[in-house]
């Protein structure tokens, strides 16, 4: 079999992200239709769907970029406390 290829991280997170920029046209229009007013009433399957989009780029991301390994060494880095007098 073959090795594992590399991964063009800065690619990889540039196509996925077109599905935030998505996600931010649907939420800019959705700001504009509120015609300035301090609330603003979305859907609740809108929001579930932006949340799914949202959690797997995170997690794709997370996969490329190995975003679990790094989140548990700073998990496990003692807490310092720098002070300036």
């Amino acid at each position: 079999m073959e090795g594992k290829s590399e991964v063009n991280v800065s690619k990889f997170i540039g196509r996925r992200l077109s599905q935030v920029k998505v996600l931010t046209r649907l939420l800019e229009t959705e700001l504009e239709a509120a015609k300035g007013g301090r609330e603003l009433t979305i859907d609740r399957n809108v929001v579930e769907q932006v949340l799914d989009v949202l959690e797997i780029f995170i997690e794709d991301c997370d996969g490329v970029t190995g975003g679990q390994n790094a989140r548990k060494t700073v998990e496990q880095k003692p807490a310092t406390v720098a002070r300036l007098n």
